[in-house]
C-alpha cells in the first residue's frame, strides 16, 4: 500500500526532474479554474505551481507587499528563484485581486516567454457563461498563435477523455473514503491530487488504477474510523495539522479545498461543442470564494458533509485571504444551525511550527469526541 501511494506521489515529489525529461513545452498554472484540457490538446504539458519551494519570501514581499497571502508570495518566490527553468510560459486567472498583482509582477520581473491572463466572471449567470466561453476561445487563439499549433475539436475531445479519466479515478478514491474503514491518510490523498496536477496525467492514471485495485482487494481490513473531519477553506497543504487531527483518533475523510475534492468534481460532457463544454465545466464549478454566491458554496459544503458523514469541520484560511475570511461567518452560523461544529484556523502556507495550533485543535476535537 505504502509503495503504491509513493509510486503516485513521486510524480509530484520528483516533478521538476521528470518534467525536464519531456520534450513538449511546459506551461505553469495557478488556479483550478484553468482548463488543462486546452494545453494537453495543444501538445503542451500543464503543471500547477504550488509555491512549496518558495520558502524565503523576502524578494516576493518586496514586489507585492507583506500583506499578501503566503500562497501568492510563495508562488512568486518560485518564479523569481528560477525554480522552473524549463517553463515556456504561465497562465494566470483573476480568482482574487492578489493573483492579479501576481500576474503583473511575474510578467514584468520573471519575464516568461508566454503568458495569458484568463478573466473569470464574479457571478454565475448566462452573460457570465457567454463571457467565459469567449475567454476560453481567446486562450485557444493565443496558444495557437504563440506555439504555431492548431487545436482541433478531435484533439480537444482526446484531452477531455484524458482529464475525465483522472477525475473518475480520483472520485473512486474519494468514494472509498466514505466507508467506515480507514485505508489512506488525508496527507497521502492531498499528495495524490498534487500528483495529478504535475502534468503527467497518463502516468498518473495508470498508477492510480493500481492503487485502487489494491484497496478493493483489502476486504475492509483497514482501521475503523472514529470521528470524521472535513477540512475546508483556502489552499491547504499542512501535514502537521492533519497529523494532529489523526493522532487524536479522528480521521480527515474529505478536503473541501482546491487541491482536494474541488479539483476532481464532475466531468466534462463528451458531446456537443468541446470548447463550450470545457468553458462551462470550469465556469460552473462556483467553488471559488471570489464568486458572488456564498449560499451555493455552503450548499456544496453541506452536500459533502452528508455524503461523507462529517462530524466536525476545520476551516483553514490563509492569512490575508480576504475572500475566504468573508465566507466564514456565514458558514459558521449555517453550520451551527445544522449542528456541525467548526474551528477556524488562520495560518501560512509553509507553517513549520504549529505548536500554538495543536492545543486549539486538540481541545476542539476532545469536546466533540469524548463528550
Amino acid at each position: 500500500m505504502k509503495t503504491l501511494v509513493e509510486n503516485i506521489t513521486d510524480l509530484y515529489k520528483n516533478r521538476i526532474e521528470l518534467l525536464k525529461t519531456k520534450d513538449n513545452p511546459k506551461i505553469g498554472w495557478i488556479s483550478i479554474y484553468t482548463p488543462e484540457e486546452i494545453f494537453y490538446a495543444a501538445g503542451l504539458i500543464p503543471f500547477r505551481i504550488t509555491g512549496e519551494q518558495g520558502i524565503d519570501l523576502t524578494d516576493a514581499s518586496a514586489f507585492l507587499g507583506s500583506n499578501f497571502c503566503s500562497y501568492v508570495l510563495s508562488c512568486l518566490s518560485e518564479g523569481l528563484g528560477g525554480i522552473y527553468p524549463f517553463m515556456e510560459g504561465i497562465v494566470f486567472l483573476d480568482s482574487c485581486d492578489m493573483r492579479k498583482r501576481l500576474y503583473e509582477v511575474w510578467v514584468h520581473n520573471v519575464k516568461p516567454r508566454y503568458s495569458f491572463f484568463l478573466e473569470l466572471p464574479k457571478a454565475i449567470n448566462q452573460p457570465g457563461r457567454e463571457y467565459f466561453r469567449l475567454q476560453i476561445r481567446k486562450l485557444i487563439t493565443s496558444i495557437e498563435s504563440h506555439f504555431d499549433y492548431k487545436i482541433s475539436d478531435v484533439l480537444l475531445q482526446k484531452a477531455i477523455d484524458l482529464c475525465n479519466e483522472s477525475r473518475r479515478l480520483l472520485k473512486e478514491l474519494y468514494d472509498m473514503r466514505k466507508s467506515d474503514t480507514f485505508f489512506i491518510s488525508s496527507t497521502a490523498t492531498i499528495n495524490i491530487i498534487k500528483a495529478c496536477t504535475s502534468g503527467l496525467k497518463e502516468e498518473f492514471n495508470e498508477r492510480l488504477k493500481q492503487l485502487l485495485l489494491f484497496i478493493k482487494k483489502q476486504d475492509n481490513n483497514g482501521t475503523k474510523k472514529k470521528h470524521r473531519v472535513m477540512i475546508s477553506g483556502s489552499y491547504f497543504d499542512n501535514s502537521g495539522i492533519i497529523d494532529t487531527i489523526e493522532k487524536m483518533g479522528a480521521h480527515v475523510v474529505c478536503e473541501d479545498i482546491s487541491n482536494g475534492v474541488k479539483y476532481l468534481e464532475g466531468e466534462i460532457p463528451q458531446d456537443g461543442d468541446p470548447v463550450e463544454a470545457i468553458a462551462d465545466y470550469y465556469y460552473e464549478k462556483g467553488s471559488c470564494a471570489r464568486i458572488i454566491d456564498t449560499e451555493r458554496r455552503f450548499n456544496h459544503m453541506m452536500n459533502l458533509i452528508k455524503e461523507y458523514g462529517i462530524e466536525s469541520v476545520i476551516y483553514f484560511s490563509l492569512k490575508f485571504c480576504d475572500t475566504n475570511f468573508m465566507d466564514f461567518p456565514y458558514f459558521k452560523n449555517k453550520l451551527a444551525q445544522n449542528g456541525i461544529p467548526v474551528l477556524l484556523i488562520e495560518g501560512e502556507q509553509n507553517m513549520t511550527n504549529i505548536e500554538n495550533l495543536r492545543t486549539r485543535i486538540q481541545t476542539f476535537l476532545e469536546t466533540r469526541m469524548f463528550s
